[in-house]
């Protein structure tokens, strides 16, 4: 959506304690910064307007709302995406599901989750 469509958008990677969203935004940082090819095409994205990558933070679930409404204050987004703990015996979770628009919820495991 952000990269294709141009919509405004932030992630919150609230699956404490893997981060995986997060972990593999600060991988693919590193990975940029090590590598050549990776930097010059990284630096030819960036310079398009509105192609700046969309920022990623990580909390924990029940400090969801309070890093939404700081992004939200930070910046203009259309949306925000959560990546939840994959059960509701985590504190806080009900709380920040409550105050969510929509829930997407999948019915398998991606792929990289699995590796």
């Amino acid at each position: 959506l952000h990269y294709r469509l141009g919509c405004p958008l932030a992630v919150i990677d609230c699956d404490f304690p893997q981060y995986s969203l997060y972990e593999m935004r600060e991988r693919d940082s590193r990975a940029v910064l090590e590598n050549e090819y990776l930097k010059r095409a990284a630096y030819e994205q960036m310079r398009q307007p509105g192609r700046a990558a969309y920022p990623v933070r990580k909390c924990r679930v029940e400090q969801a709302p309070d890093t939404a409404r700081e992004l939200a204050a930070e910046g203009c987004y259309d949306l925000l995406f959560f990546d939840l703990p994959g059960t509701v015996n985590s504190a806080g979770i009900l709380r920040t599901i409550a105050q969510m628009d929509y829930i997407f919820a999948p019915v398998s495991a991606d792929k990289a989750v699995l590796e």
